[in-house]
């Protein structure tokens, strides 16, 4: 690693010796992308006991146990699942889906309140997150009110100031396979990006069926990839025209869909 990069290393390092002056556990989250994966193993080389959370947006993924199998064998962590927070979003205003009876009623959950239930099932206190001041407006001010370590909300970014680049080189250094980008130049992950759904479709066609169960016009979103976002290397499916797009005039159905359920673990 040059030498920037392992100046940027020995910080990140830092800040997880921080917290590890006052407890020989962390609990980490994952998207299993690139920069959840190398937080996870900076945390696995310094605490006796780390934990593993997923936020998934469909219960059940194939394609995510196998993500989950994978971390268990290389790192000797078992994922706890979790349904994504933003879930109380999309049902409550049914994004992709009818007017379900009873949508309006799926309860308001946010991060904190995964986390909460995260720590509690885990017996945990701090969180290691792999944010990075370059992944949004909104992550830079995180990062710049904090400088990696947020003593209050008990959140630990180790990768703050890495560039895309450097955690690249990390996961090389350490032998770790780049994850896969379902389509995309950048992050990793499974959510509602049209190219990581269209690379759903084509290459896991029965987690595709999975998807379209909670979300039936998820197939709209494939008419939005922009080029820029679009791993030219990846195949993309073709969108489906016949598919109605999703809105708010969607037509309000009986008896299907109930509320969320409170956070809690899948499995």
């Amino acid at each position: 690693m040059s030498e920037p990069a392992s100046e940027k290393l020995a910080s990140a390092r830092n800040l997880l010796r921080i917290v590890r002056q006052e407890t020989d556990t962390i609990g980490v989250a994952v998207s299993f992308g690139k920069d959840s994966l190398a937080t996870l193993d900076l945390c696995r080389q310094l605490f006796a006991r780390v934990e593993v959370y997923y936020l998934f947006r469909v219960r059940e993924m194939e394609i995510v146990a196998s993500w989950a199998a994978d971390v268990r064998r290389r790192f000797g962590v078992a994922v706890r699942m979790y349904p994504h927070f933003d879930l109380s979003r999309l049902y409550r205003h049914a994004v992709l889906q009818p007017h379900w009876n009873g949508l309006d009623r799926a309860p308001r959950i946010k991060l904190p309140d995964i986390e909460r239930a995260f720590r509690r099932d885990a017996q945990v206190d701090w969180i290691a997150l792999g944010w990075r001041r370059n992944d949004s407006r909104s992550r830079a001010i995180i990062m710049k009110q904090c400088g990696g370590f947020d003593g209050k909300s008990r959140r630990v970014f180790p990768l703050r100031s890495w560039r895309r680049a450097e955690v690249l080189a990390y996961l090389a250094s350490r032998n770790i396979p780049v994850p896969p980008s379902l389509g995309r130049k950048e992050q990793g992950g499974l959510d509602f990006h049209a190219a990581a759904l269209a690379e759903l479709k084509t290459l896991h066609p029965a987690d595709w069926q999975r998807w379209l169960q909670d979300f039936p016009f998820a197939d709209s979103r494939l008419t939005q990839i922009a080029p820029s976002d679009r791993d030219d290397t990846a195949p993309v499916a073709p969108a489906s025209p016949a598919t109605p797009a999703a809105s708010t005039k969607a037509p309000r159905q009986t008896g299907r869909r109930p509320p969320m359920a409170a956070p809690h673990p899948a499995g």
